[in-house]
């Protein structure tokens, strides 16, 4: 019944999050239909179960009570013959009747435990999961990110009960203040490369540096305190909108908020709401169009003023001169800056560009290199430009 229960719970999750999206495809009937099964499911459960339950306890209290009715006619049919008296037919009905109690309570954390193990299953899967942030076994307790040099050297990676690696001998070198441009096609692999800074995973093989260390040398919120982590899809907090920005960094002044909101192309945006930074966000920021989710979601990273910024395709919903303003704010931080995009013209603002194809390098160098050296980056060019490329052999 708790199976029955946690699966309604995930459609319904599901039907609320996924309202517009169910509107927009006029799938209301469909999870319609899903809902009523799932709400089936559970009332068949917890029919038979109570069924079982009404059944089997009118039986219980009946044995219960003739075992009773029963010591006490024999109790009474040995006090009249005096082999008993009535003080120890007493003590023996109060002796039955506890242990009937402490049977009942025991069938009851019998229950209790069945009606908890789906919960304690799912739970369990969590906390079974070991967090780096655990490990205490960091080389140097004060070494920080402070330069902001990012060396991948031959790193492996696949994720937890996956046989097939994602990432396949990545080599790069980014120095500090420099803009690395990451393309390649959906499942490349290229949003599981940024897990890895951070160390949200670990590599199975190979190393990652940062400023010349391992990355294993750093305690993990040093390391996680000079990265500035911007996610494909922009999360919002309940609250307020200088509560989203300044939760990158509790510490920020007034004056640091509306920098970095300014600097991600929001600052005006918010002025124009009624109660500006004070405005209220919905739930995962309902209340805001995609944008705007994504320039706060970048405010919230550069209010860090981090020495590592990672943009995982965050400027997607941003118009060519609105992303054009961002870029060239950001470059006024003191931070390398690794970004995934899918536009080529994003691409070529940066320094060097490095192409994946299933997991691995497939050509890493500027614009102009890779035009000449890189058949696939050359189609991908050709499909955004809508023109050819040619080359001298």
């Amino acid at each position: 019944m708790q199976d029955r229960v946690d699966r309604l719970n995930r459609v319904m999750q599901e039907n609320l999050a996924g309202m517009r999206i169910i509107k927009a495809f006029w799938r209301r009937d469909y999870e319609r239909i899903r809902f009523e099964r799932a709400n089936e499911d559970l009332s068949r459960a917890t029919r038979t179960a109570f069924q079982f339950i009404e059944a089997s306890s009118p039986v219980l209290f009946f044995v219960m009570n003739m075992s009773l009715a029963a010591i006490l006619w024999f109790g009474s049919q040995q006090i009249g013959s005096g082999q008993t008296n009535v003080g120890q037919v007493v003590s023996v009905v109060n002796y039955a009747l506890r242990v009937s109690m402490s049977m009942s309570m025991f069938s009851f954390i019998i229950t209790s435990f069945s009606r908890t193990k789906a919960s304690a299953d799912r739970i369990g899967e969590i906390m079974r999961i070991r967090d780096v942030s655990e490990e205490t076994g960091a080389a140097d307790p004060n070494l920080a990110v402070t330069k902001g040099k990012v060396e991948f050297r031959h790193v492996t990676f696949s994720f937890p009960d996956k046989d097939e690696p994602v990432l396949k001998d990545i080599s790069f070198t980014v120095n500090p203040g420099e803009k690395l441009a990451i393309i390649g096609a959906t499942g490349a692999g290229k949003t599981s490369l940024f897990l890895l800074l951070p160390r949200l995973f670990d590599v199975q093989s190979g190393e990652i540096l940062i400023d010349d260390s391992p990355i294993t040398a750093y305690p993990v919120k040093n390391l996680r305190d000079g990265i500035g982590f911007i996610p494909q899809t922009p999360f919002l907090f309940s609250g307020t909108i200088r509560e989203n920005i300044a939760w990158g960094n509790t510490g920020a002044a007034e004056e640091e908020i509306i920098r970095a909101a300014e600097d991600a192309q929001i600052h005006a945006a918010i002025c124009n709401f009624p109660d500006r930074y004070d405005t209220r966000v919905g739930q995962k920021g309902v209340n805001l169009s995609g944008g705007q989710k994504q320039r706060i979601s970048i405010a919230r990273a550069l209010v860090r003023k981090p020495k590592i910024l990672l943009m995982d395709d965050s400027t997607s919903a941003l118009d060519a001169e609105t992303e054009s303003r961002l870029l060239e704010a950001i470059r006024r931080y003191r931070c390398t800056t690794i970004l995934i995009t899918q536009k080529i013209s994003t691409a070529r603002m940066a320094d060097k560009i490095c192409l994946i194809d299933d997991g691995r390098i497939a050509a890493l160098g500027t614009h102009e290199e890779l035009l000449e050296a890189s058949p696939l980056y050359r189609k991908i060019a050709e499909s955004q430009s809508g023109k050819e490329w040619h080359y001298a052999r």
